[in-house]
């Protein structure tokens, strides 16, 4: 699994126009799953996801997780995360996970990040979102769960 946590002041995602989900202060994570990737071998990158530190602490300082500041988290699958351009410019998406397994990996990323105390919304597996966000910092953090 591989991750792109972005801290956001808000975040919303439409499908054909229609707001899907909304968030206010938090993170907007876009995950993409690998063909290896197994309920078991991404518990690992959720944790992380789920408890990172990257939002203000009182003086500031990132030391807070989404938790503690009462954040919520916006979380979209994202295959493109696993796009190859190793050769040439068009990017190869041969590493990503095929549509079905992926969808049910990504429906039990989105549940066990909530079971772990995040207020979590998701988007549309598969769906042509459109998402506007307000980036903070910027801060941006890229998990992978091989590198773990």
């Amino acid at each position: 699994m591989r991750a792109i946590c972005s801290v956001v002041k808000n975040a919303t995602l439409r499908v054909d126009g229609e707001v899907i989900s909304s968030i206010g202060k938090g993170m907007l994570v876009f995950c993409g799953f690998s063909q290896q990737d197994t309920e078991t071998g991404i518990e690992k990158a959720l944790k992380k996801v789920a408890g990172l530190r990257v939002m203000d602490d009182p003086d500031g300082k990132l030391n807070c997780s989404l938790a503690d500041v009462e954040g919520e988290m916006l979380f979209v699958s994202n295959f493109t995360l696993y796009g190859d351009v190793q050769k040439g410019f068009r990017p190869s998406f041969t590493e990503s996970m095929k549509y079905e397994p992926a969808e049910e990996l990504y429906q039990y990323a989105l549940k066990r990040i909530g079971e772990m105390g995040v207020k979590v919304k998701g988007g549309v597996f598969g769906g042509d979102m459109k998402i506007e966000a307000l980036h903070d910092g910027p801060i941006n953090i890229i998990i992978d769960s091989e590198a773990l």
